[in-house]
This record gives C-alpha cells, structure tokens and sequence, in this order.
C-alpha cells in the first residue's frame, strides 16, 4: 500500500494538468484519419511508453539534485552527445511549439467567426505583439501555475465534454479502419503526453521517494488518458470522415468542425476559451524557457543584454514561419512530437534505460532490455516517419 495515498492527489494533478493542453486540439483530427479502433491501440501504446520513460527520468532524480535539468542528465549518461542531442532537441521543442501556438489561436478564431475569417495574419500577429510584451516584460499572470487559469481550462474542457455529445452516433467510430494512417497520430499523441518537464517539481512534492512519485506520475497520465479518449471519442463519433479529412488538410483543431456542427453556444464559447487559455498559457511557459536561454547565450558569447533585442532573436523566426505558413498547426505539432519530444523523451531514456540494465540482476535486466528497446525502436521509427515525411514527402496521406 502507498503510505498517504492523499499526498498523491497534488502531484498526480499537476501531471495531469500539463498533459490537459493543447494536444488536445489536434488529437481528434489525425486520430481520425486512421479510424478509431487504429488510432486508440496507437494513443495507449504511446501513453505507455512515456509513462515508462518519466519513470527512467524520475529514477535519477535523487534529494541532492536541486536543479535537475535533462541536458545535464542525459551528459551525466551518455556524455557530451548525450547533452548537445537534448539541447538541440530542447530547441525544435520551443521553437516549434510557438508556431504550433500562433498558427492554431488564429485559425480557431477565423475560422469559428465569419466576418474575421480573411483575418488570421492580423489576428496571428496581434497576439504575437501581445504574448511579446507579456513575456519579455516578465508578466506570468496567464500560467498553469495560476490557480484561476487551472481552474478556467478545466471548466471550460468539461463544458465542451457535456455539450460534444450531442450529435455523437457510435457507428461512426467504425465508418474507417485505415491502418497506414496509424502513424500520423504518433507525435500527435507524444505531444499529448509530454509532461516530462515537470517531473522535478512532482519528485520534490513527494520528498524524492520514487515510489510515489511513479504512483502520481501513473495516476495523473492514467486520467489524462482517459480524458484525451473521451474527447476523441465525442469528436470521432459525431464528425464524418469527410470533414476530419478536410479538417486536417487545413490545419484546423477539432473545436472548430465540432462548433459548426453541433451550434452550441456553450461548446462555441467554451472551446474558445479553452483553446485561448490553454495556447496562452503553454505559450508563456516555453516562450519564457526560450527567452531565457537566447538570453544566456546572447549575453555569454555575444555580450547582448537588452531583452527587446534578445526578444527579437526569440521570438522572429516563430511569427515568420507562422506567417508563411498560417495552416502549420497539426503539421508543426506533428515536427514536435515526432522529432524534439521524441527523441528526448522516448529515444534517448531507452538508451539509458539500456546502461541502467546492466547494473541489475539477470531477471530484471531481461525486462529493462525489452522495455528499453520497444521504446528506441518505436521512438526510431516515429521520428524517421516524421523526417521523411516533413523533409522528404514521403508518406503523405493519400485521400
């Protein structure tokens, strides 16, 4: 038995919180794509393997590691590789989300309000001005660190649950089974599941015993899992194929097709501000992680202090990417996911995983070997699905 379970309840939602975001937005749409019985088989290996791999990261976290940070861990590990592949990981991460962000709040607001709908540039660059000033000033007051702002997303998520069923008819969920497609809701659902940052601050409120905090770590993904499901389900079996295919082709998040199908107020509303809160607040906690370490490095090799100047260098490649390409949210979640979080989450605690076996007994290290290569092999093969995809166009879904 766990000793105070009730000590569980905090960190567990925390997990849970993070996990709460905005993959949630994209999920539904390239889950459909594959079909419902495919694409749920896909999302539980997933939650599995990243489940697993936050154990490898906890496991290492022990009460004298006051600033734990994975490039450091993974240098610990494997050596200067080990921390460069993390760092570079850690940037495709910050970089891409940020566009992911931009494009996704614009494209959910043109496309559920008609008379803005040949707006989205000015829209997406009016909040970029906004989310500017908000982290180079230093104001957080929109973060999941902020009770009210928790409070609202998940207000907002259960008034779209109770309202997204209105039209939903458990025959679509079979209407496709397209196997080949499974592969595009993979990075999808790593994004979904990527909570990895935070597993310090879990540990920390647990005292650093790994038990529990493997036990709030499950307890929290089990209910995130549970969530992302649900919604899916509401959203695969209330959508045709035909308006998740097109749905997907632009770049759309699955609030938008559900809003004009059911023409619900309350689900318009909700969404919205679902949406808005939870990009706003993702935006301003890897924005600010972005900002910091542009600031460290402008200012260490370049002796660069002024922030509107490191903002800039930020925070300008994101609005141009996003600019020349307003339709990127899924396919820059997708690079996300099946690139930076993959690697750094799934590829490369395999490998530790793997170091790790060799110190344990026969029986046990049998288990690490398998654990550890299910998850390289898994991760490898997202990721190269994903480069080629994105770089190469191979693999692109033929409707």
């Amino acid at each position: 038995m766990i000793k105070n379970f009730s000590r569980l309840i905090g960190p567990a939602f925390l997990v849970l919180g993070n996990v709460l975001g905005v993959g949630i937005l994209a999920g539904p749409i390239t889950a459909g794509l594959s079909g419902f019985i495919p694409s749920f088989l896909g999302i539980i290996l997933i939650w599995l393997l990243m489940m697993l791999s936050s154990f490898v990261i906890a496991y290492a976290i022990k009460p004298g590691n006051k600033h734990f940070d994975l490039p450091s861990f993974y240098s610990e590990k494997m050596g200067p590789i080990g921390k460069w592949i993390a760092i570079i990981c850690n940037l495709i991460i910050l970089y891409g989300v940020l566009v992911a962000y931009l494009s996704g709040i614009s494209t959910i607001i043109a496309h559920l309000f008609p008379i803005l709908s040949s707006h989205q540039l000015i829209i997406m660059l009016t909040y970029f001005v906004i989310m500017f000033l908000l982290i180079v000033t230093g104001n957080k007051a929109i973060s999941k660190n902020n009770i009210v702002v928790i409070t609202l997303i998940w207000l907002c998520f259960f008034l779209m649950i109770s309202t997204a069923f209105s039209y939903f008819n458990i025959s679509r969920l079979n209407e496709t089974e397209n196997w080949k497609y499974v592969p595009v809701i993979l990075p999808i659902a790593i994004s979904s599941f990527h909570f990895h940052n935070i597993i310090p601050t879990v540990s920390k409120k647990l005292d650093y015993d790994f038990k529990s905090t493997c036990w709030a770590i499950f307890i929290g993904l089990f209910c995130g899992l549970i969530i992302n499901l649900l919604w899916a389900i509401s959203v695969l079996g209330s959508l045709s194929y035909d308006v998740i295919v097109q749905s997907y082709q632009h770049g759309v998040p699955a609030t938008v097709p559900m809003s004009h199908l059911l023409h619900n107020q309350i689900f318009l509303y909700s969404g919205l501000l679902f949406a808005v809160l939870a990009v706003t607040a993702a935006f301003i906690a890897n924005g600010t992680g972005l900002f910091g370490f542009i600031s460290d490095l402008s200012y260490n090799y370049f002796k660069i202090s002024n922030k509107y100047i490191i903002g800039a260098i930020a925070f300008v490649p994101p609005i141009v990417c996003a600019l020349n390409y307003p339709k990127i949210f899924v396919e820059a979640l997708s690079f996300v996911g099946g690139i930076g979080e993959d690697l750094l989450f799934l590829t490369l605690p395999g490998l530790v995983l793997l170091q790790m076996s060799k110190h344990q007994s026969a029986s046990v290290a049998t288990w690490l070997k398998f654990i550890a290569w299910i998850m390289i092999i898994v991760s490898s093969y997202i990721c190269i699905y994903v480069f080629c995809q994105k770089f190469l166009g191979m693999f692109q879904p033929n409707f």
